[in-house]
């Protein structure tokens, strides 16, 4: 589910703008590459791809498509190589700059990341996906309030994409306010009920915030809070039971008594 909504955005990026033109122009042999690319086949769509660039064909799309197929095949070399490539022959396009971040990020390249995003920003203030990048590498640089000051930027222009609602939840759990990470959280399991991941971080809020209110004395909340972090994490395990983290998480949550 995590990836969904890039995965439909890079399939219009390599699609759309070639079907303005004569197939002819291009040769069938392109769409055949989008298409293996589609059902997973990420070798085969390259020999293709490569074919066109043998014969002399050239075009920005031919390149994005070499660096989403590198980038499914965890190859993050060439799949940035390739990105630059295509973004040579289309300088400073909005949909090439976010599929950069998509890509450095997935590959923890924090660093790079955050120093493309504050170029791009600039020429595209309104998109929310650029935002979010900048934010999840921030994060991972322990530049916490800086992130989440992005992330409302982000949420202001997609207010409903989970992956927002999730980040800010774990930055807000990083900083110890479990009230907002829980909030965050909750919404984000709203709106995804079959992420793992979600429902496990929701878990360990909720873990801490029975272990807050049993510190004040507050057994009622505190109870509360164990039954639903005991209910989270049987929903992690539920969808990805084979996670060490989840499994660890879960042995550790069971284990806690009612007050």
């Amino acid at each position: 589910m995590k990836h969904l909504i890039y995965a439909f955005a890079v399939t219009c990026l390599l699609v759309t703008s070639l079907y303005s033109q004569e197939k002819e122009q291009v040769g069938s042999a392109y769409f055949q590459a989008v298409d293996e690319y589609k059902v997973k086949n990420y070798n085969k769509s390259i020999e293709l791809v490569k074919s066109l660039l043998t014969d002399g064909k050239s075009s920005y799309e031919f390149y994005a498509l070499l660096a989403f197929n590198y980038d499914k095949l965890n190859d993050f070399e060439n799949s940035y190589k390739n990105m630059l490539e295509a973004r040579k022959r289309k300088v400073d396009d909005e949909d090439l700059l976010q599929a950069s971040l998509a890509i450095l990020t997935r590959h923890k390249k924090w660093k790079p990341a955050i120093e493309l995003a504050e170029k791009t920003i600039p020429l595209y203030p309104q998109n929310p996906e650029v935002r979010y990048f900048y934010a999840l590498a921030l994060s991972e640089k322990g530049a916490s309030k800086t992130a989440l000051s992005q992330i409302e930027k982000a949420k202001a222009g997609s207010p409903n994409d989970f992956r927002m609602l999730e980040l800010e939840g774990k930055i807000y759990y990083n900083l110890k306010n479990y009230d907002k990470a829980d909030v965050s959280l909750r919404w984000a399991s709203s709106l995804n009920q079959n992420s793992a991941e979600i429902w496990n971080n929701l878990a360990l809020v909720q873990e801490s915030l029975f272990k807050t209110n049993k510190k004040l004395g507050k057994k009622s909340q505190a109870n509360t809070y164990l039954a639903e972090a005991k209910d989270c994490i049987r929903k992690a395990s539920d969808l990805n039971g084979e996670s060490n983290t989840i499994k660890e998480n879960s042995k550790r949550i069971v284990a806690l008594n009612d007050l």
